[in-house]
């Protein structure tokens, strides 16, 4: 009887934190941000533009609507439809292979797709999955989230959850997951969503987000190394960018953001917006997923214009 109250308790939880009163609801994507997005692209006829999280393609459907352009589309998840699938940490890689060394444009959406919530990859708090939580077959990393769990230490587990999901509590729920995997090792996703539950105050559980969310944003973070991914695909992306050429990029949380706005200072090109654009009112009332998005967008200095 515990379980199941349990169980049901997080599957509510779970639903108010992943977007939707209705299962079909959850796992529907919306792309963040599409207007400013083509503005900051500055789209000209015949532009070669990358769309490095293809996502479902919200993003690309806009780009070929604002202009005739050849557009190359990217996503580490072999279940899209992008025509290339691969990490955009691969970037130049991946392009060469395509026979692409430069472009003019070239955008990064770092917000997940929320239709891998039904997955069975272990993102979502609605079902009780493996705890894998890899974008791509295999993880980047070279380790699933269960493995994280299972085998990291109490310090490394409370760093990466403070460093990666800035968790408050990431002590507290560090030293849960050890003292539990001694009994029994993780397995799947509610799991760890009732140990954190059960590691946090009675507070913090009753707040507007699932307890467990930035735990789970720790966790995919880590499994995936999206920070390492960032750092080398912006950077890649960046060298492929032809003089006068434009990088937008659209984050979903402050770790994210701040990796940017570093990345943007170091490479020395113009800052298309002195602050990032944010979403407007009338696109977070429609899309809740939208509230903490953040759009950065930077122009390679054309030497002939100095």
């Amino acid at each position: 009887m515990t379980r199941t109250l349990r169980s049901a308790r997080t599957s509510y939880r779970s639903n108010r934190e992943e977007g939707g009163k209705a299962h079909e609801q959850v796992f529907e994507h919306v792309s963040v941000m599409v207007d400013e997005a083509i503005d900051a692209l500055a789209l000209v006829k015949g532009d070669v533009v990358v769309d490095a999280t293809f996502g479902k393609g919200g993003h690309s459907a806009a780009i070929k609507k604002a202009a005739k352009v050849k557009l190359i589309t990217i996503d580490a998840d072999p279940a899209s439809k992008a025509d290339i699938v691969g990490n955009f940490a691969d970037i130049k890689d991946l392009l060469a292979k395509e026979g692409v060394e430069e472009v003019d444009k070239v955008l990064f959406d770092l917000g997940w797709n929320k239709t891998q919530l039904g997955s069975g990859r272990g993102f979502s708090f609605m079902h009780d999955e493996p705890l894998n939580m890899s974008y791509g077959e295999t993880p980047r990393s070279g380790f699933t989230a269960s493995e994280v769990l299972n085998t990291w230490s109490e310090k490394v587990l409370a760093d990466a959850l403070f460093g990666y999901g800035e968790e408050r509590y990431a002590r507290r729920i560090a030293k849960a997951i050890v003292a539990r995997r001694e009994v029994q090792p993780f397995a799947s996703t509610f799991e760890l969503v009732e140990l954190v539950k059960d590691s946090v105050p009675a507070a913090y559980r009753r707040g507007k987000i699932n307890p467990a969310t930035r735990t789970f944003q720790a966790l995919r973070i880590a499994v995936n190394d999206e920070l390492g991914a960032i750092e080398q695909g912006i950077e890649d992306a960046w060298k492929l960018l032809k003089p006068g050429g434009r990088l937008v990029v659209i984050t979903f949380h402050s770790v994210e953001d701040r990796a940017v706005k570093r990345l943007f200072k170091k490479l020395g090109g113009t800052l298309v917006y002195k602050k990032p654009l944010i979403p407007t009112k009338g696109e977070t009332s429609k899309n809740p997923a939208a509230r903490s998005a953040k759009l950065r967008a930077i122009e390679k200095i054309d030497p002939s214009q100095l």
